[in-house]
This record gives C-alpha cells, sequence and structure tokens, in this order.
C-alpha cells in the first residue's frame, strides 16, 4: 500500500478530482494549505501562497495511473505546479469495522 501526497494549484482541484474518480480511487482527503517553493522572490506579505493538499491511500497497482492523472492535470510547465510524494504504508485499519490492508482502503 502506499499514500500519495500531492500539493497543487487551488483552481486545479476540480480537475484533478475528477480524474481521481475516473481512476477509481476509493476516497481522498483535501485540505487548505499555504506555503512557498522557488518563488521566494515574491514580497513578504505574499510569501505563503495558498495550495490545496490532498492524500489518498491506494494499493501498489494503483500508483502509476493516480500519479499520473495528478501530473496531466497539474503540470503547465510554470513555477508552482505542485508536488507528487508517494509513501510507503505498512497498514491500513477502518475504525469502523476494524478491516486492515487493502479491505480498509475501499
Amino acid at each position: 500500500m502506499k499514500k500519495i501526497e500531492s500539493i497543487l494549484r487551488v483552481e486545479k482541484l476540480k480537475d484533478v478530482t475528477d480524474a481521481l474518480r475516473e481512476a477509481g480511487i476509493g476516497g481522498m482527503t483535501v485540505s487548505e494549505v499555504r506555503g512557498f517553493g522557488v518563488q521566494t522572490t515574491r514580497p513578504e506579505s505574499f510569501l505563503f501562497v495558498p495550495k490545496v493538499k490532498i492524500e489518498i491511500y491506494v494499493s501498489d497497482s494503483q500508483v502509476k495511473e493516480i500519479v499520473a492523472a495528478i501530473v496531466k492535470q497539474c503540470a503547465s510547465g510554470k513555477l508552482g505546479d505542485g508536488k507528487v510524494a508517494i509513501l510507503p504504508v505498512d497498514d491500513c485499519i477502518r475504525v469502523r469495522t476494524g478491516e486492515r490492508g487493502k479491505k480498509a482502503l475501499f
């Protein structure tokens, strides 16, 4: 299992969500975040740019398709397009039922 975390532009959220639903994700968490990267030449008062963070737990077999969907929707070639991180997950537990592993993902 993997956890995919993606930081992306706020205006790309709907396009990414639609693409991920088509790819068959079981669910996701979205948070409003602020941060900065290489665009640090901005004035101090505008240093932290609004972004959204998506967190998705997937099976190993879904990783390539999910990452490709995110990148396809977000890549404009400009600074601030975002990041995608893929992290290993040792176990996952659905609190309501106690199911573990892949059964807890869907």
